[in-house]
């Protein structure tokens, strides 16, 4: 078995659906260039659930959005669904990703004049639906999956910020992805709705035998993934 601070996982565990290889991200400011991410090398396989954890300024979220095609790194290389990402331009990576990526933001970015309905029913739509009153069907189903049947007509404005992260779940997980990125999600709910999230993203990856890799720094979650990674200053601990 796999060493790991989770649950074990079996040797011969799904093809490499991301790897990272010596991943480097340095950004310039007024006070000069920072280390974001100090050499990382990572692998997600396909049916995996990934932990990232670490203090505040660890790079964790900034590891999630460079594994996931949203910021390029500066030094060595990302592997995404078996394609180098790092030259891609940004319609590749949004080919790339359409209906095999799911991502879910620590800031929603839902769409703000769009219903809840209306954002979920849109990543389908972006992903191939071409039939709208489907996508709106399986859009309401993964609304109500997480918690929010009576908040199909509710534009974000009308919503809690736990509501607008349960959206966001929602929109990510209704694609059935290969593999889901997801920063903190379930940082703004209450505990029985966290655990309700926490199993809708557990069970997408079990039934679709997808990967999710998540950021936490909720200790409790971070033990039911089946691997936990640690970030220090931009480096995994050992």
């Amino acid at each position: 078995m796999v060493a790991s601070k989770g649950r074990a996982i079996p040797d011969q565990a799904g093809e490499i659906l991301l790897q990272a290889r010596d991943l480097r991200l340095t950004l310039s400011g007024a006070a000069g260039s920072v280390d974001i991410l100090r050499g990382i090398d990572l692998a997600v396989r396909q049916g995996e659930i990934v932990a990232v954890t670490g203090p505040s300024g660890s790079g964790k979220s900034s590891l999630l959005a460079v594994a996931a095609g949203l910021e390029p790194a500066t030094g060595g290389s990302v592997e995404l669904l078996g394609k180098n990402i790092s030259s891609l331009n940004e319609d590749a990576l949004a080919k790339l990703r359409r209906g095999r990526v799911g991502v879910i933001f620590q800031s929603f970015h839902l769409l703000p004049n769009q219903t809840a309905l209306e954002n979920v029913a849109a990543a389908l739509e972006l992903a191939g639906e071409k039939n709208p009153a489907a996508a709106r069907k399986m859009a309401a189903e993964a609304l109500t999956r997480v918690g929010l049947a009576d908040r199909h007509g509710h534009f974000p404005r009308q919503l809690s910020g736990g509501e607008q992260q349960r959206v966001a779940v929602a929109r990510a997980a209704v694609v059935s992805p290969d593999i889901i990125f997801a920063d903190e999600p379930t940082g703004n709910l209450d505990q029985r709705t966290g655990e309700a999230v926490k199993e809708l993203l557990f069970d997408t990856v079990r039934e679709q035998n997808a990967a999710l890799m998540l950021v936490t720094h909720d200790r409790n979650l971070a033990e039911q993934c089946d691997r936990m990674i640690s970030l220090q200053d931009g480096r995994i601990e050992q």
